[in-house]
């Protein structure tokens, strides 16, 4: 058994993995001190499995030392993990792997992960939807600012393309967001500033996504993947945006854990597509 561990600046995703790549067992935690959340969560992994190493990859994982609970520590370079990860989990050969956490990185990865490059980022990401909410708003809870969102309606705080030239313009639809908080006023209800939130960053990361996978001829295969992508609000978004310009985006089944099991499958040796 091998744990694939990913310390992001938020929260820690860490999954068990046997030698098959089958996840036997999985954990998230939030990040406090990168060490001891590691400890955490390696001691949250059933006893009667075997661990043989720990495959750590994130920024935390510089800070977690060589050893743990007398297991080796096994760095893997971020970018490489990600790449990996969303692969496996997307069952691709080939993908753009868009890693959306507390900010977002894209990676373009190729031949199965043989070939894998950063292509960019924006620091637009889970951690400005919480900060811009818990400044506006005065909600620091992902799930309860999520809530308000899906009673609220991001259309009566943004300005459509049809608001300001009456319809469509080129491939653009009229319903498409043409100024995110174009029309937020000091009487705006706050469940639609919510919605107006996860508009903004979402649409963002769709569309910086979408001209991504054109540039590195990878249209046909957009893998979401991170914490973020968990939410149901920028899963559907996202798919909106990206479908926008002729991208098509998966959000493939725990896509939360890409980092993890890409960290997993570097040490190991590499995956099968098919």
């Amino acid at each position: 058994m091998i744990v694939g561990l990913d310390i992001g600046a938020s929260m820690a995703k860490a999954v068990l993995v046997d030698e098959t790549l089958k996840i036997i067992d999985k954990r998230v935690s939030p990040v406090d001190k990168p060490e001891a959340t590691a400890l955490r969560v390696l001691k949250g992994f059933p006893s009667r499995f075997t661990v043989h190493a720990i495959a750590a990859s994130g920024g935390g994982s510089r800070l977690i030392g060589d050893e743990i609970l007398g297991l080796p520590v096994k760095r893997v370079d971020e970018i490489k993990a990600i790449g990996l990860g969303g692969l496996f989990l997307a069952k691709k050969d080939r993908g753009l792997v868009v890693s959306a956490g507390t900010g977002t990185a894209l990676v373009a990865a190729y031949e199965g992960g043989k070939i894998v490059r950063h292509v960019g980022g924006t620091g637009v990401g889970g951690g400005t939807i919480l900060g811009l909410s818990r400044r506006i708003l005065g909600i620091a809870e992902f799930e309860v600012l999520e809530r308000m969102a899906l009673r609220g309606d991001a259309k009566r705080v943004d300005l459509s393309v049809g608001d300001i030239i009456g319809g469509p313009i080129g491939m653009v639809p009229a319903e498409a967001t043409a100024s995110n908080f174009g029309k937020l006023t000091r009487k705006s209800d706050d469940a639609d500033i919510a919605a107006g939130i996860f508009n903004m960053v979402s649409q963002t990361i769709g569309v910086i996504a979408a001209m991504a996978a054109k540039a590195y001829n990878l249209e046909d295969s957009v893998i979401i993947v991170g914490m973020l992508a968990k939410s149901r609000i920028f899963s559907k978004i996202i798919r909106e945006t990206t479908k926008l310009f002729g991208v098509k985006a998966l959000i493939p089944e725990n896509c939360e854990f890409s980092g993890a099991i890409g960290a997993v499958i570097s040490i190991s040796g590499g995956f099968s597509s098919s």
